[in-house]
């Protein structure tokens, strides 16, 4: 009986060991804000948010570590993520420095956490030590894949769209906040309904701003919803499949885009009228379908085609301008909310262009590197998943890979194309939750690649030749006739 009651109580004190460690972090109090200015931006098909706020180390000791408070529903999981940029930057003298950002102290220790209902943090390690009594500025901006939603979600085919954001007038954070204000910048058309209070926001043309509100206290929120016109479609593309195939030999380097789209717009409640469709667009009357896009391509672009899962497409026009090249084209039909759409972009380039001899060996074997966009695509457009890959040429050994953007799963592999015998070599990011702001990050693939290479494929071709030449002269001269 005495050893039962004993492992009880070492059962007991074990359980206790573990909720308080579970318990044990929370933000320290080391930090106060002193003075944060909040911008949510709903002019995009996707929501932007940006925060400019002045932080004051009010411990007696040096802190190199800052907290940063999301709302888990937006940062999700791996597999149910929203979260598409998450960027900090600090200035405390210039030039601005951008921060590293990390989910929590480390991966074995997020179990550990003690967090409030609702909320992720992410670890900003700073440029250096904040000393106690000083202040610095942080700039954050983050980009959320389906921050809003339709509303209603059916719609007739003439009338207009809605959206509805909802979120919180006071900036999510584990620090006091002395003085905060939140923008909302609105589409040319502005809200149609918005959570009001006394004197409370302010509106002016197409913003509204809540505030500002004193002395806030950690992870304080209080709910609002606005609710806009957004005559514009929800372009949403499920998969994309970018490949770009470098060739030394032709001095080539080939872009094709395979494009899985949907619409995420309200749907229609009624069938499609193609008469009335054809009166609103000679009415200039905007709509939620997706009608066309624009592409903008990097200067020296050539040979670009349109094509869907029929065929070649002939409504799309190439601005073969030097500085600035556009592709405009239009789908067969229009892509209402809740439609589907796949289609397939490609055109060339001059290897020259995106690729720089670093040094050249004795041996022949020279190294290269590549660089290359990460993205290239329609404005305004949000990505569930995107599959970038780079076909070196064969024989070719890659080296380093490094990409301005950094939260990416890679893969090599081998692929045999045409008259390839020991394949070529493939590079393979996958990144999840992209938005078109994404296409000022680069791809930079660093390789070796010898001359004896390049002429592996011309003397096996020759060699091929040379074989059934050869063969067919052997042949000639049997004699296959029957004796008489």
């Amino acid at each position: 009986m005495a050893s039962m009651i004993y492992k009880t109580l070492q059962l007991y004190l074990l359980l206790l060991l573990v909720v308080s460690e579970a318990a044990a972090f929370v933000p320290s109090s080391a930090f106060e804000i002193q003075n944060l200015f909040r911008t949510v931006d709903l002019t995009k098909s996707y929501l932007r948010e940006s925060a400019s706020f002045i932080i004051e180390n009010i411990s007696e000791e040096p802190q190199n570590e800052y907290y940063i408070a999301v709302p888990s529903e937006i940062v999700g999981n791996a597999t149910d993520s929203h979260l598409a940029i998450m960027e900090v930057k600090e200035k405390r003298v210039d030039p601005v420095v951008s921060l590293a950002v990390e989910v929590g102290p480390s991966n074995a220790d997020l179990a550990n956490w003690w967090v409030p209902s609702g909320v992720q943090f992410y670890k900003v390690q700073l440029s250096e030590p904040l000393a106690a009594g000083e202040t610095s500025t942080i700039q954050m901006a983050t980009a959320t894949v389906g921050g809003v939603e339709a509303q209603p979600k059916l719609i007739k085919q003439p009338e207009a769209q809605n959206l509805l954001w909802t979120g919180s007038k006071l900036a999510l954070s584990p620090y006091k906040v002395v003085r905060q204000r939140t923008k909302v910048k609105l589409p040319d058309r502005g809200a149609n309904a918005y959570s009001k209070a006394k004197n409370d926001p302010q509106v002016e043309d197409t913003t509204l701003t809540y505030g500002p509100y004193l002395d806030s206290e950690p992870f304080a929120t209080e709910t609002i919803q606005v609710r806009y016109e957004y005559n514009f479609p929800v372009v949403e593309v499920t998969k994309l499949e970018r490949e770009l195939w470098v060739s030394h030999s032709g001095g080539n380097l080939a872009t094709e885009e395979r494009y899985w789209m949907t619409n995420s717009a309200a749907k229609l409640s009624e069938t499609f009228s193609r008469l009335r469709w054809q009166a609103s667009g000679m009415a200039g009357e905007r709509s939620t379908a997706i009608k066309g896009f624009s592409v903008r391509l990097r200067p020296g672009a050539r040979d670009v085609y349109f094509t869907d899962e029929i065929g070649n497409v002939s409504t799309s026009n190439f601005r073969a301008d030097i500085r600035d090249p556009v592709l405009d084209f239009r789908p067969r039909y229009p892509i209402f909310g809740g439609w589907n759409y796949s289609f397939t972009l490609g055109w060339n380039h001059d290897l020259g262009r995106s690729l720089k001899v670093l040094s050249s060996e004795d041996s022949g074997s020279d190294t290269y590197m590549l660089r290359v966009p990460l993205l290239e695509g329609p404005d305004n457009a949000a990505y569930d998943m995107a599959e970038v890959s780079i076909i070196l040429p064969e024989g070719a050994n890659v080296v380093d890979i490094f990409s301005t953007y950094r939260d990416y799963e890679k893969e090599q592999s081998l692929l045999k194309s045409h008259l390839d015998t020991i394949g070529r070599t493939v590079v393979k990011l996958t990144l999840n939750n992209i938005v078109d702001e994404h296409r000022r990050n680069e791809l930079y693939i660093t390789y070796t690649y010898s001359s004896a290479s390049s002429l592996h494929k011309p003397i096996i071709v020759s060699a091929a030749i040379a074989a059934i030449f050869f063969a067919w002269i052997i042949l000639r001269r049997i004699d296959v006739s029957i004796s008489k």
